[in-house]
């Protein structure tokens, strides 16, 4: 068998890194070359929106010798990402073409969604992944501009919050700070600030098994103290702690790299230490892991997998519904409407999809879309369609992008819009995106309809599609007035988007 090789360069907030992998089919990967070079980008975004021509030179100088390592190798395939941090930069677009112009490299600017996704791919590929996450488990998801912290407990994903404080935020507060000799107390009282809220919020009543750090940052660090394998499996919290105690004593790291002649070229290691032991110190987590992921890992891993070459073992759907769900809970929707909202759009989707061209991922949107459709009513009934789309848009789902994010806000909050075109959404919607939200506005629709009442009359329900009439059979022992006149009103907007006529019936017509 032939080995393929595969090349990742990846442009963050504090390096540029490229990574090189062979791989051979159901056999995984391994790295066979590994070139990393600091970068100030953060600190110019921080400083002034910018990044400056002497960042964009180095980025370039650093790119061009990755592009011969890549020529060197022979490698089959590779890519250029740029985290999404970067692409906050007011002057990316001059990068991307500087880039594009002295390298011959088009890169491809990553959104949270999708980093923190490729992470994740990666970190479910590990055999005990699995294990830690059937108990319960917090993985912190760690960078230099943000921290994205996900809840699993009994095996399910329960939430994923986004917090905007990352290792390039408490190295640029050091510096600010510099001058003050409890300079690194403060910052590291700042990052149990930002994180203080979710501890609260999410692990009041629960203390995660496991917390699990997924950058490779910690291993890096791990390394320079000769520890590099310590966490590679999960070792007791206590052990964790008088590590990171004995490195940098009780003075939050002070004297670390003097005292064991450590250089910090990029200035990264203390920022990422406070990060570490701030989160560490903050759970009740009996055990803790730091299995080394990378972003480099992620984006192979995403591309073996769309490609076939490699299959996933962990069902990534399944997480999307339980955190759908656990959003829809902690918002107060009504659980047994969803449920049946749930039931009655997969049943339709799987009716008319081959026919209206949907495509495969859009079974998943449907059904998120089903659950949270009501989430808003917690915050106002009169402005809940307005509401759900708020609350949609502000939470992330690991496994949805945003644009698929975007979409499903958007099914809800015109779910009662009687008129609009797509003038109204053209800032939002490619034509093509725009008539794949009418097909599953439709879908919410009809499905809301038949449980308009909110009391799930109907226990047993069959749906099929006969040239052009989709039939609902149902059987109740309840009237059905409510459902067929909101049914009638509803079907003919189904109609119109799929020329496709709904019709109920009940089994006691017949």
């Amino acid at each position: 068998m032939r080995v393929k090789t595969y090349g990742s360069i990846y442009i963050g907030t504090y390096e540029t890194s490229l990574r090189i992998y062979e791989v051979k089919k159901d056999q995984g990967l391994r790295v066979i070359d590994d070139l990393r070079k600091p970068v100030s980008v953060g600190h110019d975004i921080y400083t002034s929106g910018n990044i400056s021509h002497e960042t964009m030179d180095s980025i370039i100088d650093s790119l061009v010798d990755m592009k011969q390592a890549l020529e060197e190798y022979r490698i089959d395939f590779y890519q250029v990402y740029v985290g999404y941090a970067v692409g906050k930069a007011a002057n990316f677009l001059i990068l991307s073409d500087r880039i594009r112009l002295k390298c011959g490299l088009f890169v491809k600017l990553l959104t949270n969604s999708q980093q923190r996704f490729y992470n994740y791919e990666a970190l479910a590929a590990l055999p005990e992944f699995s294990r830690m996450t059937e108990s319960s488990a917090l993985l912190a998801d760690i960078g230099g501009s943000s921290i994205q912290l996900t809840l699993f407990r009994d095996g399910k994903l329960l939430t994923t919050q986004h917090i905007l404080f990352g290792a390039a935020s408490v190295r640029e507060n050091l510096i600010s700070l510099a001058q003050k000799a409890d300079a690194r107390e403060q910052v590291y009282e700042m990052i149990l600030k930002e994180t203080d809220t979710f501890f609260n919020m999410y692990l009041k009543d629960r203390k995660p098994e496991y917390l699990i750090l997924l950058n490779d940052n910690f291993n890096n660090v791990l390394s320079l103290f000769s520890e590099n394998s310590k966490l590679q499996k999960a070792i007791e919290k206590k052990d964790t702690v008088n590590f990171l105690n004995r490195i940098g004593s009780l003075n939050f790291f002070r004297n670390t790299f003097e005292k064991f002649g450590i250089e910090d070229p990029d200035g990264m290691v203390l920022p990422f230490l406070l990060v570490y032991k701030a989160l560490i110190m903050q759970t009740d987590c009996r055990k803790i892991s730091s299995p080394g992921i990378s972003i480099h890992d992620g984006i192979i891993y995403h591309t073996l997998y769309n490609t076939g070459t490699l299959r996933s073992s962990h069902d990534f759907d399944k997480d999307i519904i339980s955190a759908a769900y656990f959003t829809a809970e902690r918002f107060g929707s009504y659980q047994p409407h969803i449920k049946m909202m749930d039931k009655i759009s997969t049943a339709i989707y799987d009716a008319v999809a081959k026919r209206s061209a949907l495509p495969r991922r859009c079974r998943i949107l449907t059904r998120v879309i089903a659950i949270l459709h009501d989430c808003g009513k917690y915050i106002s009934l009169s402005s809940a369609a307005l509401s759900s789309y708020t609350i949609v848009m502000s939470s992330e789902i690991l496994g949805i992008t945003h644009a698929e994010r975007k979409l499903i806000a958007l099914v809800i909050k015109y779910n009662h819009k009687s008129h609009f075109t797509y003038k109204d959404l053209k800032d939002d919607l490619s034509e093509d995106d725009y008539v794949i939200f009418l097909k599953l506005l439709a879908i919410l629709r009809i499905c809301n309809a038949l449980d308009s009442s909110h009391k799930q009359k109907f226990k047993d329900m069959s749906i099929r599609l006969r040239n052009d009439t989709l039939y609902i059979t149902v059987s109740s022992q309840q009237p059905l007035n409510l459902e067929k006149e909101y049914f009638s009103e509803k079907g003919q907007f189904f109609f119109d988007i799929f020329g496709i006529r709904p019709e109920i019936k009940d089994k006691k017509e017949f």
